[in-house]
């Protein structure tokens, strides 16, 4: 193989789709991961199924959007015969993939080398029971359990540890309290594969400590993670604090060793997280999982020390040893300081779940992923990063707690209280303003009482600020707690206004202090948190500064793409000789050199804060969704210029001329109309339309064909573009809708628009300024760059002057799938089906819809069977169409009333599948197809299948 000192070119495995149970890495992570590579002279080629890692040469040389499979990934390898792969960028499925192509000898015939950790350390922390036998073997502490293959020996096994128990095989992660929910947990366990019973122990502290080695044994403590619920929640469905609150010296000390003591028998090279559970009351803990490489749990640690992790972890993957690797090296002005030091921490960070406004019920939170997205939120107190956690619910901010929740009885509340939840910290709130006594919730919950306590301390600052009205100490104290000026105003019954002008007066303002490892890191992109004290660490630096608003948005897998839009628009904007705010609480590191972030969300007063230090040329707010439009409106009011469009301030139509326009678009063919509450029916074609206007000019970035036909919000169904069959010849007509329309509104940066297609009739249903969801996907499928093209033109720049005119813009050729990702989450009270999470989006790119659909498909690890059984729509046309295709095929066909069975369905062909069929499908993992979907993917199957049929039996009479 080549020697790591030769070689040049690498392929990158980079993020995929968040599983079941554990999120992959973040695009960022496999950005810096690149550059890293890059910077040290490599030539990298960068496979993903992420559609929001934008395309930059400063990243890779090639680019591939493909499934992170086996299968894809080997292609990948025979095409480019890489000298090197680097696996640790692309979490658990990039690890899984390097282990299957190393073991079917593909790596070793191509004479490829695998960086970073040896292929017995990924083998042995994958793999839960070798984990457990190495850990055995060094005498570290381990709960009880063990590996079965059968339901009768777990049943024993179980017997044997005492209930309650964990259960984990394949996908399915789940406690059992006694025998018929183990049985129950092990008939619906979705992957099979074997079967762990271990000891649940959920009344521990979950603790997580993030540390980095070296090929010379160097190891350093990166940081420590202490979770608001103890084991038994995933980590992603918790609040996750950092550095943990609760360890004694004698714990992180005994925790440290132990993780030391592993690596070095791994022997790692590069980064890990290390999970743990401690008893509360005694000095016993155990050591739970061992992971290699980027993850949610290092990027929480990179923003909360400055300690650039990715970078580091690519570094030591290339040879290099932490104390040859300079930390500071993209500051030339700062002084040297090597990755071999453990950086220190004088904040509080804490990353907080983010689940779908649907899923805030309160169900209860297990083992099995349910969070959709998160957001991390700083400060120098406990009291004021929890209480930015409640805000980020987005339930009440003038009153943090809304009526619904105060109104809980008795016997809700303690449902709340005992049971993790999504509303458990509000739940929390609600039991204090009852008297309940921080030793009882403690006692209920088994949440340390440092959490408990700082929660207490807000509620009693809420009392002690209604009794004391107008208080300018009471004020200062509430806000460094964090409370935002409309609560303070909602208790003393006045105006936010009014509360802002008298914290003016009393020289109550907000101070920024950088997350920088207490002063000794220098990190290319700069992190502010706001806090209430003397000293501001934040300047306004450069003449000319932008700030960009990224969202917290109400569906967090919008977050993915918005934030992506936003980084990519940092680099833009750099480049245009500006420099780059961003304003947001996304946990993911930040890439773009030179750029500042502000870690908070888009609350109007945070943003007059920040506006305030900063002094900008011009915000943009179009790529923080709806949160932007208000932030808009109050920046109008104070006189900053807002950069581009938003909603409500675009150009005043009349009725007269737009029922003009809308005559004037309309044809022989089709009429156009707007009409937002447009009813629909199975028939309909819904597109959607994403451009880059200046007023004048309207470049057009693609045509998105919904291929489900009761949803039409892209991003959320499935979709591709161009259009495909009858939504072809709507096209043209889409685009030329959108110019007219956008340049009627004189609408300037990006323009979203929806349309419904039915009896000859075209319905605009919204069209306006917005940076879609769907951005991130169409940049792909262009020759040019978006995303610099909308910086230019937010900034001021004509379309006509970079060589654009209106229509649309130069497409790659081929036929591009946009997927959601969808995984099953909360069980609501009451409920017996998962309600479905969407955590993301994949993409599927190839010459024909099938094989796009099929790489779709797989790139969600929902793999289309080519063989099996079919749940199929009865009475339609398309059944007597279909069936006998996927018959002749092999396939075994079956009616809806398998329905409520699906173990032993492999597909479900229908075009309105109702929610409850949706859900059961998502739990079990099996895809599901219309009709135009299915014929299209039977096109390929039929395609490449071999005709088999018995001879013709010979004549006797002849």
């Amino acid at each position: 193989m080549t020697s790591l000192s030769t070689f040049n070119t690498v392929l990158v495995i980079g993020s995929g789709p968040v599983s079941s149970a554990q999120p992959a890495t973040s695009a960022a992570d496999t950005d810096l991961s690149c550059r890293a590579l890059v910077a040290a002279g490599k030539t990298v080629i960068l496979v993903t199924s992420d559609p929001n890692v934008f395309r930059d040469e400063r990243m890779a040389a090639r680019f591939y959007v493909a499934p992170l499979t086996t299968e894809f990934v080997s292609q990948v390898l025979r095409r480019e015969k890489p000298d090197a792969v680097l696996a640790s960028a692309g979490g658990q499925i990039a690890l899984d993939i390097v282990q299957k192509v190393a073991a079917n000898g593909l790596l070793a015939a191509l004479g490829v080398q695998v960086l970073g950790s040896p292929l017995s350390a990924i083998s042995q922390t994958e793999n839960g029971e070798a984990l457990r036998n190495l850990l055995a073997d060094l005498q570290i502490p381990l709960p009880e359990s063990t590996y079965t293959d059968n339901q009768e020996q777990a049943l024993a096994i179980a017997n044997d540890i005492g209930y309650p128990v964990m259960m984990r095989r394949g996908q399915t992660r789940g406690i059992a309290r006694n025998s018929v929910e183990l049985i129950r947990l092990i008939t619906d366990s979705i992957g099979g594969g074997k079967i762990l019973i271990e000891r649940a122990i959920r009344s521990y502290k979950a603790v997580e400590l993030v540390v980095m080695r070296d090929a010379a044994d160097n190891c350093v403590l990166l940081g420590t993670l202490e979770n608001f619920d103890p084991v038994g929640v995933n980590p992603v469905n918790t609040t996750t604090i950092t550095p943990a609150q609760s360890l004694t010296d004698s714990d992180r000390s005994a925790l440290r060793s132990a993780c030391f003591k592993v690596a070095r028998a791994l022997d790692l090279q590069g980064v890990a997280t290390v999970s743990f559970a401690i008893d509360p009351n005694s000095p016993t803990w155990y050591m739970l999982k061992f992971r290699l490489g980027l993850a949610w749990a290092t990027d929480l640690v990179e923003r909360a020390t400055g300690y650039p992790v990715a970078t580091v972890n690519t570094a030591v993957a290339l040879g290099k040893n932490l104390p040859d690797i300079n930390i500071n090296a993209e500051a030339p002005d700062a002084p040297k300081m090597v990755a071999d030091i453990e950086p220190g921490i004088d904040a509080i960070v804490a990353r907080f779940p983010q689940f779908p406004q649907s899923g805030l019920s309160g169900a209860k939170l297990g083992p099995q992923l349910a969070a959709g997205g998160a957001i991390i939120t700083a400060g120098r107190m406990l009291e004021s990063v929890l209480l930015q956690g409640i805000y980020s619910l987005r339930q009440a901010p003038t009153t943090v707690i809304p009526a619904s929740m105060r109104a809980w009885d008795e016997d809700e509340l303690t449902q709340h209280i005992i049971h993790p939840s999504d509303l458990r910290l509000a739940a929390f709130w609600v039991a204090l303003e009852r008297d309940y006594t921080v030793a009882e919730l403690a006692e209920l919950a088994h949440v340390n009482r440092i959490f408990i306590a700082a929660v207490a301390t807000l509620v009693r600052t809420v009392k002690e600020l209604r009794a004391n009205p107008l208080d300018t100490d009471l004020l200062h104290t509430a806000k460094r707690y964090g409370f935002l000026d409309t609560t303070v105003a909602n208790i003393w019954q006045t105006k936010e206004d009014a509360v802002h002008q008298l914290r003016q007066e009393a020289g109550i303002l907000p101070t920024f202090k950088s997350l920088d490892g207490m002063g000794l890191i220098e990190q290319p992109t700069a992190t502010f948190y706001a806090t209430y004290e003397q000293e501001n660490e934040s300047v306004a630096e450069g003449i000319k500064r932008v700030i960009v608003l990224a969202p917290n948005a109400a569906a967090p897998w919008l977050n993915l793409a918005h934030e992506s839009i936003s980084t990519k628009m940092l680099t833009a904007i750099h480049d245009a000789g500006y420099t780059p705010i961003l304003v947001g609480s996304s946990p993911r590191p930040l890439i773009c050199p030179g750029a500042k972030h502000y870690i908070s969300n888009v609350a109007p007063e945070l943003i007059r804060d920040i506006v305030a230090i900063e002094q900008p040329v011009g915000v943009i707010c179009q790529t923080a969704g709806r949160e932007g439009s208000s932030v808009a409106r109050m920046l109008s009011k104070l006189d900053i210029p807002v950069l581009g469009s938003t909603v409500g301030a675009t150009r005043k139509v009349p009725h007269a001329q737009l029922d003009a326009v809308l005559d004037g678009l309309s044809d022989a063919e089709w009429r156009v109309e707007q009409n937002r509450n447009v009813e629909t029916t199975i028939e309909a074609t819904h597109l959607a339309v994403d451009a880059i206007a200046d007023g004048e000019t309207v470049a057009v970035l693609g045509v998105i064909n919904s291929l489900e036909q009761n949803e039409s919000r892209a991003g959320t169904v499935l979709a591709v573009t161009p259009p495909r069959k009858k939504a072809a010849p709507l096209t043209d007509k889409a685009i030329e809708i959108t110019v007219t329309m956008s340049q009627m509104m004189g609408l300037i940066g990006f323009v979203h628009a929806d349309m419904v297609v039915e009896n000859g009739t075209i319905t605009v249903t919204f069209i306006g300024p917005s940076a879609s969801a769907t951005v991130p996907f169409l940049a792909k499928t262009l020759r040019s760059d978006a995303i610099s093209l909308a910086c230019r033109v937010l900034l001021g720049q004509k379309l006509a002057d970079c060589g654009v005119e209106s229509g649309q813009l130069a497409q790659a050729p081929g036929v591009h799938v946009l997927l959601p990702v969808l995984r099953s989450g909360l069980i609501a009270p009451g409920k017996t089906i998962p309600e479905m999470v969407q955590t993301g989006l994949v993409m599927g790119t190839d010459l024909s819809l099938g094989k796009a659909l099929i790489k779709a498909f797989a790139a969600a690890h929902e793999p289309l069977p080519d063989h099996g059984t079919v749940l199929l729509e009865e009475g339609t046309t398309d059944r007597e169409n279909l069936a006998p295709r996927l018959a002749s095929l092999g396939f075994q066909i079956v009616g809806p009333e398998h329905a409520k069975h699906l173990n032993s369905v492999q597909l479900i062909v229908m075009n309105e599948p109702d929610d409850e069929l949706r859900r059961r499908a998502t739990a079990h993992t099996v895809p599901i197809l219309n009709t135009v979907a299915a014929d299209a993917i039977l096109q390929v199957f039929e395609a490449r299948a071999f005709s088999l049929a018995p001879l013709i039996n010979t004549r006797t009479d002849a």
